[in-house]
């Protein structure tokens, strides 16, 4: 299995366990990307093309660097 694999398998244990799937709805699931789309859009409204890529790439390290750390705990 993939890394990526086995994060779709724990976010779907962790919606299962809460019994999220009820709020799956595809009008949910669309406002809900629509309004992530939004978030992300703000914060790179008022930048130029380098500093987006700088940024994208900035919390790409971030994240990668949270996952190595949380895989450890």
């Amino acid at each position: 299995m993939s890394d990526f694999d086995d994060l779709v398998a724990a976010v779907r244990a962790f919606s299962e366990a809460r019994d999220w799937e009820q709020f799956h709805t595809p009008k949910n699931l669309a406002m809900a990307i629509a309004g992530e789309a939004g978030e992300l859009a703000a914060e790179l409204q008022w930048v130029d093309g380098e500093a987006s890529r700088s940024l994208v790439q900035r919390t790409l390290r971030f994240t990668t660097a949270w996952r190595s750390r949380w895989r450890t705990c």
